[in-house]
């Protein structure tokens, strides 16, 4: 597949641009977005990436995906502010495409089309997925975005600490750490591990954040007229793709990720698997006494070794906390070691 590695990012907006009619539609600390005029959407970070921009490029040259077109990026450096020498901010120029976000139209659309919508999605993304990678990265082999990857309440916002290939990799890598900073027993870890869904071999290219502002369409026709901030986009786990689909951040969200994870699960091997792991974990790491995720992941081993289908694992969060104290105690070293082959 074509590499679109990093280049030198300009120091000045294309010629012809200008600020004229800007409006604010987006702000949180540096990162700021404007409407200009009917043609632009302009982004602004307040760190140097060049990522997004050529993710852009690479989708837009290689699918059928609706995005903005991209007109151009540069850097400017910080002035004015105490403590700003060095730093710079980095600016996305990209195209006003047509539609509205899920955000703005979700309570004008019909069950039914939200329904459409979704399969649309889980499409564009199963076209995104055959583009296949050998290291966690992004197109032009950056670090990726945490993006939740890593979910330990003390991980702060910023990129993964490595480019990881092969499954102990990144188990060492981002869950380890974190599992052994929360003072989680050897036993529990060894289970953490044995029952991880396999990320080498099978890291697909993806959008990374498909929230309801993040996706734009017609209300009218249920058509889907692009899907926009591809800065969490790379080459992640397949089964991550699902797992971070399936949690929304609002009431809106959290009905669209319902009904997106549903149109996307049959096209995700080891859907289910991921969402289950990656609960469990993110549970351990934020109640590290929690005998309910324990209990999750002997539900995994058991997948793992055929004692049950995966219906059971899509009814996981309806196991009882009381019910299952005590139950990891007879998994031993030798059962953990050997747990059996995947279930998908």
């Amino acid at each position: 597949m074509p590499r679109y590695h990093r280049r030198l990012i300009p120091t000045r907006p294309p010629a012809g641009f200008s600020f004229d009619r800007a409006e604010v539609i987006y702000q949180h600390a540096d990162r700021v977005v404007w409407k200009i005029g009917h043609k632009y959407i302009l982004k602004r970070t307040g760190f140097v990436n060049d990522a997004e921009a050529a993710t852009h490029r690479f989708v837009w040259e290689n699918t059928h995906i609706p995005l903005p077109k991209l007109y151009g990026e540069w850097v400017l450096p910080v002035s004015g502010r105490r403590g700003s020498q060095g730093r710079y901010r980095y600016y996305l120029l990209e195209e006003r495409i047509p539609g509205q976000t899920l955000k703005d139209c979700w309570g004008q659309l019909s069950a039914r089309n939200r329904v459409a919508i979704a399969e649309q999605v889980a499409g564009l993304m199963e076209e995104l997925a055959r583009f296949r990678g050998r290291r966690m990265e992004t197109v032009s082999g950056a670090r990726l975005p945490n993006n939740c990857f890593n979910p330990a309440p003390d991980n702060p916002r910023g990129w993964l600490t490595g480019r990881w290939a092969t499954d102990d990799d990144v188990f060492n890598g981002v869950f380890l750490p974190a599992l052994l900073r929360r003072g989680l027993s050897d036993t529990v870890i060894r289970l953490c591990r044995c029952t991880m869904p396999p990320c080498e071999g099978e890291l697909a290219f993806t959008h990374g954040d498909l929230y309801v502002g993040n996706v734009l369409v017609d209300p009218v026709t249920a058509r889907v007229t692009g899907l926009i901030d591809w800065e969490m986009a790379g080459f992640w786990p397949e089964w991550f793709q699902y797992a971070r689909i399936t949690h929304g951040c609002s009431r809106d969200d959290d009905e669209w990720k319902a009904i997106l994870s549903r149109a996307s699960r049959r096209r995700i091997r080891r859907a289910d698997h991921g969402r289950v792991w990656h609960d469990a974990v993110t549970t351990l790491l934020y109640e590290p006494g929690s005998a309910q995720a324990r209990a999750w992941l002997r539900l995994l081993l058991q997948y793992q070794r055929g004692q049950v289908d995966r219906d059971a694992l899509r009814g996981y969060r309806g196991i009882n906390e009381s019910d299952v104290r005590g139950q990891l105690a007879m998994y031993d070293d030798i059962t953990l070691n050997n747990p059996g082959g995947f279930g998908d």
